[in-house]
């Protein structure tokens, strides 16, 4: 007799094709990576050295193919993670209506705004304004928010320090990124899930 599955609600039989494409741990890990079919799939990231301090903002536009179809990243006005991670989600969103995208999947790793915008907690002060704007720009598309942990957003977090160091860029497809980006996007392209292992000292 088949041994049953430990990952889902109801167990099922422990098969190759369960454990890694119909369990919910696998639909989890590969939402990170493929988007549906006429979605553009944005990573969005935010840096802030000494926060506050110096603030920059990236955001990456994929295909469903996983293809970059636009990156971008800048030095922004000093200030909190918080308000350059609210500033970034609605740049982001502003580009795309502004190009027209209007299924948009929009990947955040900032839990904060995550569940600010999703309407499960209550709005800070300082990005108040911020959240405003998203609203109305959320409005105009149809957007899904979604958290992503780190590993997901590496090349988001990536142009968001890059811009910090060398100023503003744009890039509009992969030969254009620099080598550490085309480098996080070849390692995404293989679909290999980026596990986390937590490991217990004594």
């Amino acid at each position: 007799m088949a041994s049953k599955c430990w990952c889902c609600v109801n167990p099922e039989e422990e098969s190759f094709h369960h454990l890694f494409f119909r369990s919910y741990a696998a639909k989890k890990v590969w939402s990170y990576f493929l988007s549906c079919a006429g979605w553009i799939k944005v990573n969005a990231d935010a840096a802030s050295r000494g926060n506050p301090g110096r603030s920059s903002i990236g955001f990456v536009l994929k295909n469903e193919y996983g293809d970059v179809v636009y990156a971008y990243g800048k030095e922004i006005q000093e200030g909190t993670n918080t308000e350059a991670e609210a500033k970034v989600v609605g740049d982001a969103l502003k580009y795309c209506i502004e190009q027209d995208y209007v299924l948009i999947d929009l990947h955040t790793d900032s839990v904060l705004l995550h569940n600010v915008i999703s309407r499960k907690w209550a709005v800070p002060w300082s990005i108040a304004v911020y959240v405003e704007e998203i609203k109305e720009l959320k409005a105009r598309a149809n957007v899904t928010v979604s958290h992503t942990h780190r590993e997901g957003n590496r090349l988001a977090n990536h142009l968001a320090n890059y811009a910090l160091d060398v100023g503003h860029i744009e890039y509009h497809y992969f030969g254009d990124l620099d080598i550490q980006g085309r480098r996080i996007v070849n390692n995404d392209k293989l679909q290999c899930p980026y596990l986390r292992i937590r490991v217990v000292r004594r």
